[in-house]
């Protein structure tokens, strides 16, 4: 099988529920890659890799979709993350998102919704890939320097080379710095979701940011919370000399 950009791997072992998913991403025009568990999940993004996103299930037998994706995010902070979960209980979000998804979703989930964030989450990935075969582009805010190409950001806590998502959320920032940008806004310019979704997700993106940026995580000083109204970035970035 030959790998694409619009190439997924779909980790569920629910048959019907894998099935269903299969038939519509298909109808999409989406190449569909099926792992039914852990185990096969693994050896499959090993072989028939690369891929544009990866849908992950958390409970699966012979390994879990935590285990799997903490795996996959040590070699690979690129290919963007989508969990999903029959437990909505809190800890279990914010387990997969602190190990480096992009989002989730809890079961039962509406499957138009989920067709639609896979599809933006392929075209950011897509458009992503392109703009990291380009020259390097640096910015420096602070101490910080940031290659917006590659993801590698050097900060007050080390060197990291962020996901795909974490380098779309603090571009977002970037692109707006010192202005508030709202939980709404972010979900519908990073995630493209529009109307009542949980921002569980947001927060926790910024919580993994600030352990970047920060020299402190618990008392922010660049990436701030405004009460009442979302986040503001502190810094107007400069561009480095390669």
């Amino acid at each position: 099988m030959t790998a694409g950009p619009k190439h997924i791997l779909l980790v569920e072992d629910e048959p019907h529920l894998a099935f269903n998913m299969e038939l519509n991403l298909h109808a999409e025009g989406f190449q569909v890659t099926v792992a039914s568990d852990g185990r096969q999940a693994i050896e499959l993004y090993e072989r028939a890799g690369p891929f544009a996103l990866i849908i992950l299930d958390v409970m699966l037998p012979e390994i879990n979709g935590f285990e799997i994706l903490t795996y996959i995010r040590a070699k690979d902070r690129v290919t963007g993350i989508l969990m999903l979960t029959a437990r909505a209980a809190e800890n279990d979000i914010i387990q997969g998102l602190e190990r480096g998804a992009d989002d989730y979703m809890t079961k039962p989930f509406s499957l138009q919704e989920l067709l639609l964030r896979v599809k933006r989450m392929a075209d950011r990935s897509e458009l992503l890939e392109k703009k990291r075969a380009g020259p390097a582009k640096k910015l420096r805010f602070g101490e910080i320097l940031w290659n917006t190409d590659t993801f590698e950001l050097q900060g007050p806590q080390g060197q990291f080379v962020l996901t795909a998502l974490e380098a779309k959320v603090l571009s977002e920032f970037l692109e707006h710095p010192e202005e508030v940008l709202s939980r709404k806004h972010l979900l519908t310019q990073v995630w493209g979701v529009h109307g009542n979704v949980e921002t569980r997700t947001v927060d926790n993106f910024i919580m993994r940011l600030r352990k970047y940026l920060e020299s402190d995580p618990s008392h922010p000083q660049l990436l701030q919370s405004v009460r009442g109204r979302g986040y503001k970035f502190c810094a107007i970035p400069q561009k480095e000399d390669a």
